[in-house]
């Protein structure tokens, strides 16, 4: 029996803000070679049609999608998830959405799924080739994660890997980097994409907000980004305020990987 068809599967939070999804999902499908499933999940878009008309105006390689409905929430999106071999989410963000203190049910789905996420903001771009990754390097052990997701970009469609890496004075923070370098540029050479190491001025603590900028300036297609371990339940229900102020403000879109989950993985 083969291998069932991968997908992205798109959670669409308002109908009005939703070109840039359609659009992103259907490059990474090209990516990765992988069919696409949308699904609403607002209840202000749950008794709305599926825009058929927009999705197929932008199916430019005839890619196969389809509609679907999640199911009980205790159990989703991970049933979902599991029942598609879905790789990533994709997720569009409406206009005046993303303030500080405002509530959006896209959190627990995203904060629960086996699979990273795709977040696009306000100013993220319709069009993205995915070919030019940041990913902030701290000494955290789970950094390797974001290695690992990053490669997939490098193995399916030939990006560049700019490797944003944190500076300590500190021996135990610096063997810690080390370690995560020499892992990933033994699984970086075996695949043979390119990949460049950056180095940063600021410690760990302030290293995402440098890698920020360093990503605008040099027009990264996207910024990896881990889920902090001590998200509580404000971060699940409003959204980490740090990230939906970068999609706010900034061009490129985020993965956002939960660190230490059973992930489901593209196909080699």
């Amino acid at each position: 029996m083969g291998r069932k068809t991968q997908h992205i599967l798109v959670l669409i939070q308002d109908q009005n803000y939703i070109r840039k999804a359609i659009v992103h999902a259907f490059k990474l499908a090209s990516i990765f070679k992988t069919e696409i499933a949308f699904t609403q999940i607002s209840k202000n878009t749950s008794d709305k049609k599926l825009p058929i008309s927009l999705i197929d105006e932008l199916n430019t390689e005839n890619i196969a999608y389809k509609e679907i409905s999640l199911g009980n929430l205790a159990l989703e999106p991970n049933n979902t998830i599991k029942q598609l071999e879905a790789i990533f989410i994709v997720t569009e963000f409406a206009k005046g959405k993303l303030s500080t203190f405002k509530r959006n049910e896209v959190f627990k789905y995203l904060y629960k799924a086996k699979i990273p996420s795709i977040l696009l903001g306000e100013k993220s771009e319709v069009k993205c080739n995915y070919q030019n990754i940041t990913v902030p390097v701290d000494f955290k052990r789970e950094t390797k994660e974001k290695m690992i997701w990053a490669s997939y970009f490098g193995r399916f469609n030939q990006a560049v890997i700019h490797l944003f890496v944190a500076n300590h004075k500190a021996e135990s923070a610096q063997r810690k980097i080390k370690a995560t370098l020499i892992f990933t540029k033994r699984m970086y050479e075996q695949f043979k994409f390119d990949y460049k190491i950056v180095k940063s001025e600021r410690s760990s603590n302030w290293l995402r907000q440098d890698a920020y900028s360093f990503s605008e300036q040099f027009h990264s297609d996207l910024m990896v980004l881990l889920s902090q371990k001590n998200d509580g339940l404000l971060n699940k229900y409003f959204g980490p305020n740090e990230i939906k102020t970068f999609l706010r403000k900034k061009r490129n879109p985020i993965l956002f990987i939960n660190p230490l989950k059973d992930y489901y993985l593209p196909c080699n």
